[in-house]
């Protein structure tokens, strides 16, 4: 189960609601909601409020905002 779950969320890029698991895998929330927690755990997903994201993806997104920031700062010389 824990491999569906997680392929089901890296396959939506903008996150995925409890809800929404719920009616594309038909499974129970509380079943849901046991595993989502556990891979949050092992830091394979990311809860971030009500929405569930691949952790790679995230990583990178953040990569790139602080790469985006530091090219905005004047360099000290």
């Amino acid at each position: 189960m824990e491999e569906i779950i997680e392929k089901y969320i890296k396959s939506h890029l903008n996150g995925v609601k409890m809800t929404e698991m719920e009616e594309s895998l038909q499974q129970s929330r509380l079943r849901l909601g046991y595993v989502a927690s556990k891979l949050v755990q092992e830091g394979k997903i990311r809860k971030i409020e009500n929405r569930y994201y691949p952790t790679s993806l995230l990583l990178e997104k953040e990569d790139k905002e602080v790469n985006a920031q530091n090219r905005l700062r004047p360099a000290f010389r």
